[in-house]
This record gives C-alpha cells, sequence and structure tokens, in this order.
C-alpha cells in the first residue's frame, strides 16, 4: 500500500506524532521532547526566559517566529510562574523583558492566545499589557483528557500585542451583553459603536461545580464572539469591575491595525 503524505490541521490529529517520536527515537521521556523543542525554537530565533529568585527558577516563558499573510511576528506560546509565586508581578516581569528583547530583534508585534473565558488572563493580556483581540480560535487546542476539560472545547482569543502603537482609550459602552446568561441569544443586530460583554468572574470554579453550565457558556459566548468580530468589532479593553470586555468597531482601528493576519476569511 503506498504511503500517502499529509498536512495535519486538526489539533487532535497531532497526538499521533507522541508514539512515532518513541518509536524512531526511542524517547520514553516527554520532559526530554519538550526541552529539545524549545532549544530547537531558541536557536532558530525564538527567546526563552527564566526569571530566578536566587537560585530558584520561580518563571519561566519561551516564544518563537510566526507567519501569517506575509508578515512576521513573535509568538508568545507560554509564560508561566510557579503556585505559590503566581499574582505578585512574575509575569509581568517576564513580558515586559520580551518586549524589550522583541523590539531589539526587529519586531512590532507579538501575539498569542488564551481562553477568552479566563477573567485573570483578560484583564492581564488585554488591559494590563495593552493588546487587542479581533479573531477567535474554536477548539485550538483540541480535545482536553482531563476530567475539568473533557468535553468543553478549548476555544481561544488571539491577542495581538502591537509594541510600537499606543493602547486605544475605549469610549463608555453603550449597551451590555452577558456571555453567561442562560436563555435566549441576546438581539446582535443594530448595536452601538462600543459595547461590553460580560464573562464569568471564576470559569474554573465553573467547571469544577456544573461541568453543563460551563459548556453552555462557552458555546454562548463563542457565538456572541464570533458574531462581534465578524461585524469588524475589537476587543479594545477589559474592565475588572464588572469582569466584561470592552468592544468597539471604530473606523480608526482599522486603519491603525491594518489587515487582519489571523483571520482565515
Amino acid at each position: 500500500m503506498p504511503v500517502e503524505i499529509e498536512v495535519v490541521n486538526d489539533p487532535d490529529e497531532i497526538r499521533n506524532i507522541v508514539p512515532v517520536v518513541r518509536s524512531a527515537w526511542g524517547m520514553n521521556n516527554i520532559e526530554q521532547l519538550v526541552k529539545d523543542i524549545v532549544a530547537a525554537m531558541r536557536f532558530h530565533g525564538g527567546l526563552v526566559l527564566l526569571a530566578k529568585e536566587g537560585k530558584e527558577v520561580i518563571g519561566m516563558h519561551f516564544s518563537f517566529p510566526g507567519r501569517r499573510k506575509g508578515r512576521t511576528y513573535l509568538y508568545s506560546h507560554m509564560t508561566g510562574v510557579i503556585s505559590g509565586r503566581k499574582y505578585g508581578g512574575v509575569g509581568e516581569q517576564l513580558k515586559t523583558k520580551q518586549r524589550e528583547w522583541a523590539l531589539e530583534n526587529g519586531y512590532d508585534l507579538i501575539a498569542w492566545t488564551y481562553d477568552p473565558l479566563m477573567s485573570l488572563n483578560a484583564n492581564f493580556n488585554i488591559h494590563k499589557l495593552g493588546s487587542i483581540a479581533r479573531s477567535y480560535e474554536e477548539n485550538f487546542y483540541g480535545q482536553m483528557e482531563d476530567a475539568l476539560n473533557f468535553g468543553i472545547p478549548t476555544d481561544r482569543f488571539v491577542a495581538e500585542w502591537w509594541l510600537s502603537k499606543e493602547r486605544e482609550k475605549p469610549q463608555p459602552p453603550l449597551k451590555h451583553l452577558d456571555a453567561t446568561a442562560s436563555g435566549p441569544m441576546p438581539d446582535l443586530d443594530a448595536l452601538p459603536q462600543v459595547i461590553s460583554v460580560a464573562i464569568p468572574e471564576d470559569y474554573v470554579a465553573i467547571k469544577k461545580s456544573d461541568h453543563d453550565r460551563a459548556l453552555a457558556i462557552r458555546l454562548r459566548s463563542r457565538l456572541i464572539f464570533k458574531e462581534l468580530f465578524s461585524r469588524r468589532y475589537f476587543v479594545v479593553d477589559y474592565d475588572r469591575q464588572s469582569t466584561s470586555y470592552i468592544f468597539s468597531r471604530s473606523s480608526g482601528l482599522h486603519q491603525k491595525y491594518g489587515k487582519n493576519i489571523f483571520s482565515d476569511t
């Protein structure tokens, strides 16, 4: 039977490389595989950072070059801080160092994906750092196998951190939508230029206590976010007090940020 070579687009298909890696290289230690991949990314233009306190490593970051529709950018794959040291400013220090390195190496855009229903990430990525979002990726990482996430699609926003552009100062929202509500979908016709959309304050707690509700919120928010992006809205800020994204479709946004390289349309 002839061998066929196919390009993989389904994230769940990617897991099929693991048994081949184990067989071809005799590599049963996945930690070794991760280390080797990150080392290769660093050599070929990527960035690896460690946050240290004395001799203890308390945080890490790695990113690598990306290219879509003719534009090169730095793709920020992972930034993390050890348990017990989160929310103390280490993550922000890592991102600041990443920004400095990116500018020194000719990048004007850093991009990454994150779960739009995680309120702390929304506040950090959008409000603190000043990134924008205008792209929604369904089930980006494929099916998760753990009990907490099983059956809940791994949908993601694409955050765009433009390093040489001043952040937008949004106008007060003129209409409020709730992505956490049950019942009929809100009317998305004739919306004003600036609106807000509420997300859960603690989506992880909802997944732990009520899996069906967590899935319903994921699917409802997906419909709302995708529809707003299709109508050329941008996420320009996040309001922690109301746990809400601020969306705007000012014509100036499209002039400022140009073509959306992360959209397939």
